[in-house]
């Protein structure tokens, strides 16, 4: 099984670089401060950000190399996030 763990974000790259280490977390953040993979992927929330700006909605995705979607789960609260031993089931059976 090879996967990577990669995380966009509606965020700017200053910003991702700081929570990346404050945070210590070793995967790939990438910016989508235009919203165009948000967008692509259906994942726009919009107007729903603080200052009343278009923000993703939190989602899991499982992509494959020729950038197909093989499993997706979108929550409805930020905080709420599939079990990481689920994630590996589901890359197991792929």
């Amino acid at each position: 099984m090879e996967a990577r763990v990669i995380t966009i974000s509606a965020d700017s790259p200053k910003s991702l670089a700081a929570y990346k280490q404050k945070t210590g977390l070793d995967v790939t953040f990438l910016s989508d401060s235009n919203r165009e993979i948000i967008t692509r992927y259906g994942l726009l929330h919009p107007k729903s950000g603080y200052a009343g700006e278009d923000v993703s909605r939190p989602a899991t995705l499982i992509v494959d190399k020729e950038g197909i979607v093989r499993w997706i789960r979108v929550s409805p609260n930020l905080m709420v996030r599939p079990d990481p031993q689920e994630i590996l089931e589901i890359l197991r059976k792929l």
